[in-house]
């Protein structure tokens, strides 16, 4: 079995800006000013993700900030004492330790993970909350993460602009498979919305929680686009998650110039519930 913090990894995105990944490819990311630093999202938790964190900020407090609820992003929260997030994503741990709970098993059966790899969820304490609103400004020292409300994939969750870099910290907010399926997901005019709110915030980059590539304000009109398609009345088809049974929607398949899912220029938006059964057209020969 690899040493503790193994299964993390992490790579210097330039000037004190470090990307994560565990072993299912979700993405974390660590900023560093001069007097703290920050986590952006924690992963699914499993692994030693503080000794990854302590090694890259050294003696710095680490204060985590998490975009919004879901197990993907909040699984190495129980590794602090406390977190940050907007009000509206916090009371939700006891399902996100429910999915973790599905992902773990996944994660061992598959061999992605040794069984005796330690996961926060099973080995920490529920950390306290601390509420954070739009607008609101965590000065690190040297730089800054400026909260903005990116609302659509849940109806609360939360980006972080550090202007000193001209990077913002999406989350879940715009992803090449958009998904917008879950309960607390918002209609895909909602999440236009944020599309054109993106289109006015001062970056030059903006990293997500799945993909290792940075995206830039050129691929907006892509995602517009997609979101157009949607609302066009694009029926889509059945989709469920491999692992987590309650995530489940209706996919819809954009127009894009790869047909390749796990391209960062593929296009498809995943709404909420499961589209009606479409009648078969039988020809009756009387």
């Amino acid at each position: 079995m690899a040493a503790l913090g193994d299964v993390i990894r992490a790579r210097s995105l330039g000037e004190g800006l470090f990307q994560l990944s565990d072993p299912f490819g979700y993405r974390a990311y660590l900023v560093v000013g001069e007097r703290e630093a920050a986590l952006v999202d924690t992963m699914g938790g499993c692994g030693n993700l503080m000794a990854t964190v302590r090694s890259l900020a050294g003696a710095r407090a680490v204060q985590a900030l998490l975009t919004h609820r879901h197990a993907d992003h909040v699984g190495g929260a129980w590794a602090f004492p406390e977190v940050a997030m907007a009000a509206g994503e916090d009371g939700h741990w006891g399902e996100a330790a429910a999915n973790l709970g599905e992902l773990r098993a996944a994660a061992v059966r598959d061999g992605m993970v040794a069984p005796d790899e330690p996961w926060a969820f099973e080995t920490g304490a529920r950390p306290r909350v601390a509420h954070l609103a739009d607008g609101d400004e965590i000065d690190l020292g040297g730089r800054r993460l400026v909260c903005v409300a990116l609302l659509g994939h849940t109806d609360a969750s939360m980006g972080y602009l550090c202007p000193e870099l001209k990077v913002l910290l999406s989350g879940d907010a715009v992803t090449p498979i958009m998904c917008l399926c879950f309960a607390e997901s918002l209609p895909v005019a909602a999440w236009r919305h944020t599309l054109e709110k993106m289109g006015h915030l001062d970056f030059e980059r903006f990293y997500t929680g799945h993909h290792d590539r940075a995206f830039t304000k050129a691929d907006l009109p892509g995602f517009k686009a997609a979101a157009d398609f949607v609302q066009a009345g694009d029926r889509g088809f059945p989709w469920h998650h491999a692992v987590v049974a309650g995530w489940e929607g209706t996919c819809h398949l954009c127009p894009c110039d790869t047909a390749d899912a796990d391209s960062p220029d593929f296009r498809a938006v995943i709404t909420r519930g499961l589209p009606a059964p479409r009648r078969s057209r039988l020809r009756h020969r009387g």
